[in-house]
């Protein structure tokens, strides 16, 4: 009796399936004597297949199971419960990986089939994915079998973030396209205002560049299935390296004095997508030596700056904008201080009253520049040596001026000291000076000048004024 029913199983097998016993391959050519679910001929449309497909769900599962395809189960039945089915017709000639089947109460499954009849056949599909895999699932009206018709690479979806979306120049842009589905390569191109500045085939979807020019810069991507299809989504983001700040540096006076103040103005600096919060100055003497440095925030972005020290310097300005960028530009500028205490040199001839007798005089001092260009203290001292005449003395003469200064002129006064200048009782004592002059060279810290000065004797007994005074002309050279 087993013996009769084994005989009749194997009948029945070879039926169904039209067995090519000479191929690796199996030939069938009709289906519907051992149905999964259903009857023969049952099912008409796609609601009877889900009505049965949701009332045969344990088989279902177990042929997904014996099929070595468990893992699509889940993803068949949420195509099921969507009513995700349509009509199609399997060509002949189609090679089938698996078929279930159910025969008494078993459930099985044929691997390696191929659909040999003249005709196609009507089925209803449904394909499930899984695993960067489509599985293309078919079951045939006349039967209700389960059967792998087709699996097929998923076509990848490319996913891109770029960051950060705002960038200085030089900084590092990030190009994550990590999120990107069943893609095994990647194609970047990267275009700025435009034109295209960069091209790169990935096999890692992280990327990590930077650029050295501003403006606006738009990231294109596409990604690659195993079987090297590109995606066709749209993939595409925007970032954008910022224009770094133009400095701009005016500094007035070019030329001062120590203690006087300069004024260094970065006031004129622009940002093109911003706007510039911060100047940076650097003070520099000739020999390259930091001397002094400011950082001003509060706008108008002046300094006055005052120095302490004669010396020729050079300022540097560096601005920043409102996302840290720093100027590219050069912004220096040279300026000169002088110094306001000079040593001085003078020496002339001179005409003392009586007959007018001829001398020639010398002094040395120094002269302070209270206000420079406007008002200045000499202080000299020296002799006058005569040229002629008896009763004229060798002397001795001082002076304590305060000149005031109209451009290159000068004129002033003040008292000066001489010794005896005559024997005849033009003694030595105090002389009202005044005088007036012409600046006829100027140089950093060095001055040269020509100038007249009379002399004014005063206090002397039985003499008056036009009786004692004294012509002087003179050169002045102060260092």
């Amino acid at each position: 009796m087993n013996f009769k029913r084994l005989a009749v199983f194997i009948i029945a097998v070879l039926l169904v399936f039209s067995l090519n016993t000479f191929g690796k391959t199996k030939k069938i050519t009709r289906v519907g004597v051992y149905p999964l679910i259903g009857k023969p001929g049952e099912i008409k449309d796609a609601a009877k297949l889900k009505e049965l497909l949701l009332k045969h769900d344990d088989r279902i599962q177990k042929a997904f199971e014996l099929a070595d395809a468990g893992f699509l189960y889940e993803g068949f039945k949420a195509k099921v419960d969507s009513g995700d089915i349509e009509e199609k017709q399997l060509p002949k000639g189609q090679e089938i990986p698996w078929m279930g089947f159910k025969v008494g109460e078993k459930i099985k499954v044929v691997k390696d089939l191929k659909w040999a009849a003249n005709k196609p056949l009507d089925v209803f599909g449904l394909s499930v994915e899984h695993d960067c895999k489509i599985y293309v699932l078919i079951i045939p009206k006349g039967c209700g079998n389960l059967t792998l018709m087709d699996t097929k690479n998923t076509y990848a979806t490319c996913d891109m973030k770029v960051t950060p979306a705002k960038v200085n120049i030089n900084g590092e842009i990030t190009v994550d396209l990590s999120d990107s589905k069943c893609a095994v390569k990647y194609e970047v191109t990267v275009l700025r205002e435009g034109t295209t500045v960069d091209t790169k085939t990935l096999t890692d979807p992280v990327w990590k560049t930077k650029y050295d020019k501003p403006g606006k810069y738009t990231v294109k991507a596409k990604a690659f299935n195993i079987d090297g299809v590109a995606s066709t989504n749209d993939c595409e983001a925007i970032f954008y390296i910022t224009y770094p700040p133009k400095c701009d540096l005016k500094v007035t006076p070019t030329d001062g004095y120590v203690g006087q103040p300069f004024t260094l103005d970065a006031s004129g600096s622009t940002d093109k997508d911003g706007k510039v919060v911060k100047a940076d100055f650097t003070i520099k003497d000739k020999n390259g030596n930091e001397v002094d440095k400011n950082t001003v925030t509060p706008p108008p972005l002046v300094w006055e700056k005052k120095f302490k020290k004669s010396g020729i310097y050079k300022i540097w300005l560096q601005v920043t904008d409102d996302f840290d960028a720093v100027s590219d530009n050069n912004c220096e500028f040279e300026v000169k201080v002088q110094k306001r205490f000079y040593g001085l040199v003078e020496a002339g001839p001179m005409l003392a009253k009586g007959t007018y007798t001829g001398y020639v005089w010398g002094r040395l001092g120094f002269a302070y520049l209270i206000v420079p260009e406007r008002l200045s203290l000499i202080v000299s001292a020296g002799g006058a040596m005569k040229l002629a005449g008896d009763r004229f003395k060798n002397h001795f003469l001082s002076n304590l001026l305060l000149n005031l200064h109209m451009g290159d002129f000068f004129l002033g006064g003040g008292l000066g000291y001489s010794t005896e200048v005559r024997n005849d009782g033009w003694d030595g004592g105090l002389d009202v000076v005044g005088n007036l002059g012409f600046d006829i060279y100027k140089g950093f810290n060095k001055k040269a000048s020509i100038f007249g000065e009379v002399r004014l004797s005063v206090g002397r007994d039985d003499f008056t004024v036009s009786d004692t005074h004294s012509l002087l002309l003179g050169f002045r050279y102060m260092f």
